[in-house]
């Protein structure tokens, strides 16, 4: 047994002794006690400095607690990825600002139980088509309604809701790693909203949280569902969860950056919001600063400058030609001016 500090103590360590209230005599925790991130946040807030530990070599960690660890790894090594911490990696100053704002956000995020509980039930059902997208979703979701200037309630919903947009498929796991339904299978995945924004309410989970799983899939055109929604009678944070989802689900499915965003053009004023697509395109880096790529001229180089132009159209430094051998002179090409060419590949 030792008495160790309490910010030495790490969630799964089990009590020695039973943890007695300074202030009334009560008894907190039992000996015996696995201690869990909420336990010790709470010793903290009580001026518990020291606690009995049983083996401070061996642990005994929940899922959560261990998912609690991951989700905030994961969300900002996926945030970071997207909007870098160099200024001249994003598109402007002001989604430098959101990308801080939801490094500190995730912190809290990652403290509810019940955003947890969903997330591991995500991740050991299907890590690749469940969690990982969720996880970019989210950071997709509150890059954009940051930069849309939204509430702090509305950004933490797009988060939240970029998260657990999916966990209707909880449900019916057995559905998603087919590449093909059937139509009674298609049916029943249809209903996957629906499932999703019940289990949420359950949990006592926000109503703009719950409306935005629910909402997600419908279309801007009112071709969607569960409700056939359209226009702005979908709720705003359903909006971007579509637009966001549906991108990370095309660069799932291998589709280059380029592509997938004349896809969101394209279907403006049809599937998704003409607005959120413009916040989306106008702020979300899609080919990152310093990122080496091949041109549709087979010539590749250095992406050079993101913030000349807007969408996915950057300036590129050319080294190799288009049969791979190094180049002599300086060669700039501008892809906001020459339309005709496009980034083919990401090296």
């Amino acid at each position: 047994m030792g008495l160790l500090n309490i910010f030495e103590v790490t969630p799964g360590m089990e009590l020695e002794q039973a943890i007695i209230s300074p202030e009334n005599g009560q008894c907190l925790l039992k000996s015996g006690s696995i201690l869990s991130i909420r336990n010790i946040e709470k010793l903290k807030e009580l001026d518990i400095n020291e606690v009995a530990i049983k083996d401070r070599n061996t642990i005994f960690i929940s899922p959560n607690d261990k998912m609690q660890k991951m989700l905030i790894s994961d969300f900002i090594h996926s945030l970071r990825s997207t909007s870098p911490k160099n200024p001249e990696a994003n598109k402007n100053d002001y989604v430098v600002k959101v990308a801080s704002h939801l490094e500190k956000l995730i912190i809290k995020i990652a403290k509810s139980e019940d955003v947890l509980d969903f997330l591991v039930q995500l991740r050991i059902i299907n890590k690749e088509k469940l969690y990982d997208p969720a996880i970019y979703t989210a950071v997709l979701s509150g890059l954009v309604a940051g930069c849309m200037t939204l509430s702090n309630e509305e950004i933490t919903a797009a988060v939240i809701g970029g998260l657990l947009h999916d966990i209707g498929l909880a449900e019916m796991p057995t559905l998603v790693p087919l590449e093909e339904l059937s139509p009674q299978q298609e049916k029943l995945w249809l209903e996957h909203p629906t499932y999703g924004y019940y289990f949420a309410v359950q949990k006592n989970i926000p109503k703009v949280i719950a409306n935005g799983i629910q909402y997600h899939h419908e279309r801007w055109d009112g071709s969607g569902y569960p409700k056939g929604l359209s226009g702005e009678a979908i709720p705003i944070v359903a909006r971007i969860i579509n637009v966001c989802a549906h991108y990370a689900q095309l660069l799932i499915d291998k589709k280059p950056p380029y592509m997938a965003v004349e896809e969101l053009y394209g279907t403006s004023g049809i599937y998704f919001d003409p607005d959120v697509v413009q916040a989306f395109v106008n702020n979300i880096p899609i080919y990152p600063l310093g990122e080496m790529v091949r041109l549709s001229t087979k010539e590749v180089g250095i992406v050079s400058n993101i913030r000349k132009n807007k969408g996915p159209r950057p300036i590129i430094k050319i080294y190799y030609n288009r049969v791979n051998r190094p180049i002599s002179e300086d060669k700039i090409i501008d892809l906001g001016v020459e339309r005709t060419i496009f980034i083919e590949e990401i090296l």
